[in-house]
């Protein structure tokens, strides 16, 4: 058993060596093939992050007129609180609010020598449970008769949601046709060299040798290939991300990118594992070919 293991193992790096050129393409395309899908997977990920932390502090504003009562306006705030979806209600008196204004910008100008009555309104800050329900937590609010306007970014958040499906469908279509592309020139490559060993595949035929000891070569040079180009596509990717992801947080340290590492781990033995199988399928598909060209 070791000894034939030893035997496909050199037949394959062998073959290898003959079409080193189409070895190295195949390898190639495979590494870009990977990379472009581990980007992409990394992509959607972080934007569905970003998108879910910042939806988990969505918060929606209310605004209602400033000539309500503080009585009235612990009325409202009861009345929010027991809306579908709602999770919590801060009230800001407009007094508050002014006072907090003119303490923020009182240092650069006296307000009180240009404004002379408070303009702020009532403000109500109101925790949704989920993004989805923004809508009509907004709707309800501003049906309230006191209530002037209700602010939110649900809309930000939705165009977010459907860029990312898009990434994610336009992403996807991509890595399918580059996998499709990557197995065509992988066969191709190992067709060649199994073309090349036309012969002496027909003499191993007749001395006996079966359909599996024949294919095993030419399996493990495309198992070797995809191997190769699934390590480096990896490193590519891990080496980029980790230094980009710094730069960001360097700037940002308050974006949620993904940093975490069992999650990373699974995405780089992704791409191990496709390059793997992506190379594997190719040697099975090429000399399949040609064995059964041969029984024909």
């Amino acid at each position: 058993m070791l000894s034939s293991l030893e035997f496909f193992i050199v037949e394959a790096f062998r073959s290898i060596r003959r079409s080193a050129l189409m070895s190295f393409v195949a390898i190639a395309t495979i590494i870009v093939s990977l990379t472009i899908f581990g980007l992409f997977l990394l992509l959607v990920l972080n934007m569905g992050n970003i998108v879910g932390s910042i939806s988990s502090r969505m918060d929606l504003v209310a605004y209602v007129y400033k000539d309500l009562s503080l009585d009235d306006a612990g009325v409202i705030q009861i009345k929010i609180s027991n809306l579908p979806g709602v999770e919590k209600v801060e009230f800001t008196s407009k007094t508050e609010a002014w006072n907090n204004f003119k303490d923020e910008f009182n240092s650069k100008l006296n307000l009180n020598e240009v404004v002379y009555d408070n303009p702020l309104p009532h403000t109500y800050m109101v925790r949704v449970r989920n993004a989805d329900m923004l809508p009509q937590v907004a709707k309800e609010i501003s049906s309230i008769d006191v209530v002037d306007e209700v602010r939110y970014n649900g809309k930000l958040i939705q165009q977010i949601k459907s860029l990312i499906s898009a990434v994610r469908v336009g992403g996807t279509a991509l890595v399918i046709m580059l996998s499709f592309a990557t197995l065509l020139i992988v066969v191709n490559t190992i067709r060649l060299t199994v073309i090349a060993r036309e012969t002496d595949i027909y003499i191993m035929k007749l001395v006996g040798a079966t359909d599996n000891f024949v294919k095993w070569p030419f399996i493990i040079e495309g198992i070797i290939i995809g191997v190769v180009g699934g390590v480096t596509s990896l490193l590519i990717l891990k080496l980029s991300y980790e230094a980009v992801v710094n730069r960001i947080l360097q700037a940002l340290p308050f974006l949620p990118l993904i940093t975490d590492y069992g999650l990373l781990m699974a995405i780089y033995a992704t791409m191990f594992f496709g390059g793997t199988a992506l190379g594997m399928i190719g040697g099975y598909i090429s000399v399949s070919r040609v064995l059964k060209n041969e029984m024909q």
